[in-house]
């Protein structure tokens, strides 16, 4: 089998979870990086799914296990668009040239969009309408536009498309790191929606699932349930900051991340405003459980910028912190108004 993006904090955990599985042995990893695991039974090769050839890797492969793909904006959408758009295309065209019988393929629950009639939880079913400005979100619908044509075009093959939430833990990428503990330079008005967090060792077991058993289709990965704001903001020490509309905080928090001041992208602010919560129930129907629940997957996120003072001690570093990054925040908006008049 072969695992793209196998040097990621995801890609690592699926790995594992394959060297330990005597009925798989050989894994062709693809990746830009070196991994830092790399047992015996991997294969790997430095590539990149957006430019490389990947037929030849592909040789003998029956099973391909998509995980390559960019969360975090570039300055150059293109090259963002070519990773994770014509990158899967890629994958898919070399799968299907080389007769490869499985693809699972992360996208993620973004794809549903954060808008104010999403229904608590979101179903399968429900249609694909990612918010425009986050990017991330939009070439995931696309992505999985792609595999329902290529499963569609080729009777027989297995496509599995997993949607987690938020993915915490093990490294979170520093704009969901930051989105989660809060760190907007404001307070979106009004904005309480629910909150929905998978543990990646979670998702990891998910994929593990998915390539070891029978299923087909689409599915959600999520723990049992979700958080209200109110449990989230407690848990992860959010700061009160000055209230704002929705579109003041979106324009300001451009301006903050094109200055290059800015912890969270403009794209994600919906994500602050409007719930995304899916329901799982078809994937446990199938047999997986997540070993964790949306409190641990939090608290692990949290605690990746802990210190020794533990939870109480970091909730008061934050409230203390989040004085000082309140009032640079500010002081960065006042300057960006000002140069741009």
């Amino acid at each position: 089998m072969a695992v793209t993006g196998v040097s990621g904090r995801t890609g690592q955990r699926v790995l594992r979870r394959l060297d330990s599985d005597g009925d798989v042995r050989r894994v062709v990893g693809i990746d830009i990086k070196e991994p830092q695991f790399r047992p015996r039974k991997l294969e790997f090769h430095h590539l990149d799914v957006g430019a490389a050839e990947l037929k030849p890797v592909f040789e003998g492969v029956d099973t391909v296990v998509h995980l390559a793909s960019l969360l975090e904006p570039l300055p150059d959408e293109a090259v963002m668009a070519r990773v994770n758009v014509e990158g899967t295309r890629r994958v898919l065209d070399a799968a299907a040239a080389m007769g490869v019988a499985k693809v699972v393929h992360v996208s993620s629950a973004f794809v549903y969009g954060a808008w104010p009639d999403n229904p608590v939880p979101l179903t399968e079913d429900q249609p694909l309408r990612p918010n425009q400005a986050f990017s991330f979100a939009v070439h995931k619908a696309e992505t999985e536009r792609l595999l329902a044509e290529w499963h569609d075009e080729h009777p027989g093959v297995t496509a599995i498309v997993l949607r987690p939430p938020l993915v915490l833990g093990g490294g979170t990428p520093a704009s969901v790191r930051a989105l989660v503990r809060g760190r907007l330079p404001v307070r979106v008005r009004d904005a309480t929606p629910e909150c929905q967090f998978l543990h990646v060792d979670d998702l990891a077991a998910a994929i593990a699932f998915a390539v070891a058993s029978d299923i087909d289709g689409v599915f959600n990965v999520a723990p049992n349930g979700w958080l209200t704001h109110d449990a989230a903001a407690d848990l992860a020490g959010w700061v009160p900051r000055v209230s704002v509309s929705p579109d003041v905080a979106e324009r300001m928090t451009r301006r903050l991340w094109q200055a290059g001041v800015g912890d969270v992208p403009p794209g994600m602010i919906p994500l602050v405003v409007h719930p995304v919560v899916v329901a799982s129930d078809r994937l446990r129907a199938a047999g997986w459980e997540a070993a964790h629940s949306n409190e641990e997957a939090l608290l692990a996120c949290v605690e990746e910028e802990g210190g020794a003072g533990g939870r109480r001690g970091l909730a008061v570093a934050t409230l203390v912190g989040g004085g000082l990054a309140a009032g640079a925040a500010a002081a960065a908006w006042v300057l960006l108004r000002r140069r741009s008049r």
